[in-house]
């Protein structure tokens, strides 16, 4: 599925492409008709500086790599043949042939599905009293890992119809767009979280409990950026602050700050309800404390690191919340990533 997304990347730049210059050709004849001057025939003029291309979607494009020959392999042990780039290919084939892939992909996840067995099966009320949620009732399972195991199923399901060949290169747009299809599984990843969740959060925890906690934060951050209703949020950033406090993989409380993130961004976009972060103000992570939105606020000197003299650390500098993950396309127009 990640290949595919990948390799499918250029291609959606090319659709993205073509409808700019359609929706902009057709500005030009409305205007043209309007003030009565004749429209200009041939291809629109380019400047000829080329300036580096935006990032859409999850990460980068690294551009043409070149694998070093240490790693490069024999004809007679090569195992995968890479793809015919798109660009090679017309938009109408390279579309046919993503949509193609998709299919087989998705009907993968049909299979591996319907393979799992009654095992896999979700615990009756007799065998574990039900739980309410703003989801609904928790689901529980046999054990945390068959939990954890059926939370990037339906994580995956999310991801995948997120990188169908339809869907815009934009990451954030695509979440939006895809919203109506991956609403059930977002749902039932909160309902499996919610049966993972301790009832006594004043109660320490075994470490496979606490495994299956940060397991499951993945896929509840996948899930959680597209939560509309208040309750589901809040439970939500709730949850994921305890798992870092119980825990102490404080990466849980970063998550919650990038779903409060994308919610923000969603609204300020227009297209989800207001939000009003709920940050710790205590939290000693500049990001999880809320002490500046704007990415440049964290271009500071580094901190003082307790006198460890031969180490620079500078928190800020790393990835802003899930900005290279679900930045909207302002975002990654402004960063100039080629």
């Amino acid at each position: 599925m990640a290949n595919f997304a990948g390799n499918d990347r250029p291609r959606k730049m090319r659709v993205h492409r073509e409808r700019e210059k359609a929706a902009q050709q057709q500005r030009s004849a409305s205007q043209s008709e309007a003030s009565g001057t004749p429209t200009q025939q041939g291809p629109p003029q380019t400047p000829s500086t080329q300036q580096p291309s935006p990032m859409y979607g999850y990460m980068p494009n690294p551009g043409q790599i070149r694998v070093p020959r240490g790693f490069d392999q024999a004809e007679h042990d090569r195992l995968y043949t890479a793809p015919v780039p798109s660009a090679d290919k017309s938009l109408e084939t390279a579309t046919r042939e993503a949509e193609a892939e998709w299919a087989d992909i998705s009907h993968a996840f049909d299979v591996y599905f319907e393979s799992l067995g009654p095992d896999y099966a979700p615990l009756s009320p007799e065998h574990m009293s039900p739980t309410s949620t703003p989801f609904g009732p928790a689901l529980y399972y046999r054990s945390y890992s068959i939990a954890c195991v059926l939370i990037m199923y339906y994580c995956g399901r999310i991801i995948l119809e997120r990188s169908k060949p339809s869907m815009p290169p934009v990451a954030m747009a695509a979440v939006g767009m895809a919203a109506p299809s991956t609403a059930q599984y977002a749902i039932t990843i909160g309902r499996i979280c919610a049966g993972i969740q301790p009832i006594d959060s004043s109660v320490a925890l075994n470490p496979h409990h606490g495994a299956a906690l940060m397991d499951s934060c993945m896929g509840l951050f996948h899930a959680g950026v597209q939560y509309r209703e208040q309750g589901q949020r809040g439970w939500t950033v709730t949850k994921l602050r305890d798992v870092a406090r119980l825990t102490g993989w404080q990466t849980s409380a970063l998550i919650a700050s990038g779903c409060e993130t994308a919610w923000l961004k969603a609204a300020e976009a227009g297209k989800g309800p207001p939000y009003t972060r709920t940050m710790n103000s205590n939290a000693k992570d500049d990001r999880v404390a809320g002490r500046g939105r704007d990415p440049k606020s964290f271009e500071h000197p580094p901190k003082d690191n307790n006198d460890r003299r031969f180490i620079a650390v500078n928190a800020g500098t790393r990835v802003y919340w899930a900005i290279g993950l679900l930045g909207v396309e302002e975002d990654m127009k402004n960063m100039n990533i080629t």
